[in-house]
């Protein structure tokens, strides 16, 4: 499965270096301000990169359930003030994976909206998004939370087409079912529900904590 995780460090030097341009004086000028921003960009220390390495969207609703709760709330805040920094600092030259992490790390703190802008400039950017499946899981699950079934349905199922063996298939099994059900699909929320209860695993240590 593709994975969009990027360090903010490496993200950070790969901006840098987008804003150099040709010509002599235009490089200097570049290699100045790619310096400027390094040395200035807002960080986060190395253990709070370890405990963000593999933060996507398949951790949604787990970080809630540790005790450190609150401790977690506050190292996403600090990510997305650090992500939206480097985008704004780039000058538009950012690299797609970057609008994805930032999307993943929005949808776990439950801010749908930011979640959503972040995850449609991944998808305008990355031709290949369909490969991802953490991100069509996260894009599913803000349009679920919009109510908007339509397009949950196909990101959901984009998911299960990619990677049947996704960490959350049997939350998709069961998110269809309800949509189908609620569309008067009853057939086809049938078929989920069978399919859901078919797969069923205890999700106990399935996430994995980031401590």
């Amino acid at each position: 499965m593709k994975s969009c995780g990027v360090s903010l460090a490496a993200a950070a030097s790969a901006a840098a270096r987008s804003l150099g341009v040709a010509g002599n004086d235009e490089e200097k000028m570049a290699s100045g301000t790619a310096t400027d921003i390094e040395e200035d960009f807002p960080k986060l220390t190395a253990q709070e990169n370890e405990r963000l390495d593999g933060a996507d969207s398949s951790l949604f609703g787990f970080h809630r359930l540790q005790e450190d709760g609150a401790r977690t709330k506050a190292l996403l805040l600090k990510a997305v003030s650090c992500y939206d920094a480097l985008i704004l600092k780039a000058e538009g030259k950012v690299d797609p994976d970057i609008f994805c992490q930032l999307g993943h790390f929005n949808l776990l703190l439950e801010d749908y909206s930011k979640a959503l802008s972040a995850y449609q400039r991944y998808f305008t950017l990355q031709p290949h998004y369909w490969k991802n499946a953490a991100f069509l899981y996260g894009l599913g699950m803000v349009y679920f939370h919009h109510n908007a079934f339509q397009w949950a349905i196909k990101a959901f199922q984009e998911v299960l087409y990619i990677d049947s063996g996704f960490s959350r298939s049997k939350e998709i099994h069961l998110r269809l079912g309800l949509m189908f059900k609620v569309n008067t699909d009853y057939e086809s929320s049938l078929k989920a529900s069978h399919h859901e209860a078919d797969l069923y695993i205890p999700t106990e240590g399935r996430a994995r904590a980031m401590d």
